[in-house]
């Protein structure tokens, strides 16, 4: 739950900018109509978890303070899901897939998050920004700080021989990853060598330490050592460039490029892909997502737009499930960005009668996370569309939409 002073600061945020309307339309044709939204967003900005642990005993700097609990929201990052969540709510109403005012009925607008503070808290900002004044109830399934089952990204399969495809095609696609270049990149950066995790070893090397997988049921897709403990301090380092400290010396000042950004996220963006985009891993992981939203867009009785908050993990298994791999966010390093969120949108031709389903990423750019930029008309979010693969360029008709999500799932 949101703590008052927060939900006060989320309230107040609504009216510091401008309002205007949010010209993002995914479509030209003024022959088309939107009819429907799912939105599967990941949470905002959080902490990083490096107060004690592997992260901790991985440099011998000491990491910066943060206000709020590890992996929890912050009030920045609450600031920047108030502008996503105005951004989206005012296109929405210009689309007139909700009314033009007031606030939305329950047959308008549902919104679900997982059952973590991250998660429950960035679905409220959403709602404070694009509902301001209004009482809209988020759908907490679980005790908060646990898993709900529907974004829980674990394994479900219990066959044996699965588990062994699975982790052998995470140790193919390891294999094929030139991640020894990057992984120096970082060593000099967080000056590993010196760490603790490296007393007593004269010759210690993040490259030098073995990845190994595994594919248990019930529990997430893992990795342990250097692909792990890398992808973590990555983590660590970007939410402290998006959290911008005011401390002009990111990475206790060594760094200070753009190529070292780019070795960074290719080792955050590998460990994302190896753990939750090979096929069959994807598959198995994002099915009760991939359920959701097939039953979401077969029943007529939904709401005009959903709103699921999860994780960067449930928005890559997606999007890997879907055959969806070859993309790039223009201004993001992250191929699964803080904020971010799929779009998936359900249009109708007025002439013809037919419905065609159109995915996009919408998300923050980095600049916008970095300076908490409003997004507007003038400052819009990044906006990619996604082509879903086996349709026509204009989207999917309802039965190949449906198809897709059953081949996705099986």
């Amino acid at each position: 739950m949101l703590i008052p002073a927060l939900r006060a600061l989320a309230l107040a945020l609504v009216f510091i900018a401008p309002l205007q309307a949010a010209r993002a339309a995914t479509s030209t044709d003024a022959d088309e109509q939107l009819r429907q939204v799912v939105l599967l967003s990941r949470h905002n900005l959080r902490a990083p978890v490096v107060a004690s642990g592997a992260l901790a005993s991985a440099t011998p700097e000491r990491w910066p303070a943060w206000d709020v609990g590890a992996g929890e929201l912050t009030t920045k990052g609450g600031v920047l899901e108030v502008y996503m969540g105005r951004y989206i709510g005012q296109w929405l109403r210009q689309q007139q897939v909700l009314p033009v005012s007031g606030c939305p009925q329950p047959d308008d607008f549902h919104a679900h998050a997982n059952s973590l503070q991250r998660t429950q808290a960035t679905a409220q900002f959403f709602v404070a920004g694009a509902f301001p004044g209004c009482h809209v109830t988020v759908e907490q399934r679980m005790p908060l700080g646990s898993m709900d089952p529907l974004f829980n990204p674990v394994i479900h399969n219990s066959n044996a021989a699965f588990r062994a495809r699975a982790v052998l095609a995470m140790q193919r696609a390891h294999a094929a990853s030139d991640l020894a270049p990057a992984l120096s990149v970082l060593e000099q950066i967080t000056r590993y060598p010196q760490s603790a995790a490296c007393a007593g070893n004269r010759d210690c090397h993040l490259a030098a330490s073995p990845t190994t997988f595994s594919a248990e049921p019930g529990k997430e897709p893992r990795a342990s050592g250097s692909l792990a403990l890398s992808s973590g301090l990555v983590d660590a380092l970007l939410m402290e460039h998006y959290q911008g400290s005011g401390l002009p010396r990111e990475g206790w000042g060594r760094l200070n490029s753009e190529a070292q950004w780019l070795a960074l996220a290719q080792l955050r963006n590998r460990y994302q892909d190896i753990l939750f985009g090979t096929p069959e891993v994807a598959r198995d992981v994002a099915g009760p997502l991939l359920a959701r939203v097939a039953a979401l867009f077969e029943d007529r009785a939904s709401a005009r737009v959903t709103l699921l908050v999860g994780h960067d993990s449930n928005i890559g298994s997606v999007l890997a499930a879907l055959a969806i791999n070859d993309y790039t966010l223009p201004g993001q390093l992250e191929k699964t960005p803080i904020g971010g969120l799929l779009q998936f949108e359900r249009w109708h031709d007025r002439r013809s009668g037919q419905e065609r389903i159109r995915l996009a990423y919408v998300y923050p750019t980095l600049a916008q996370l970095r300076d908490a930029l409003p997004l507007t008309d003038t400052q819009p979010p990044g906006r990619v569309a996604l082509p879903l693969p086996g349709c026509a360029q204009q989207g999917c008709s309802p039965a190949q939409f449906q198809q897709l999500l059953q081949r996705a799932r099986h």
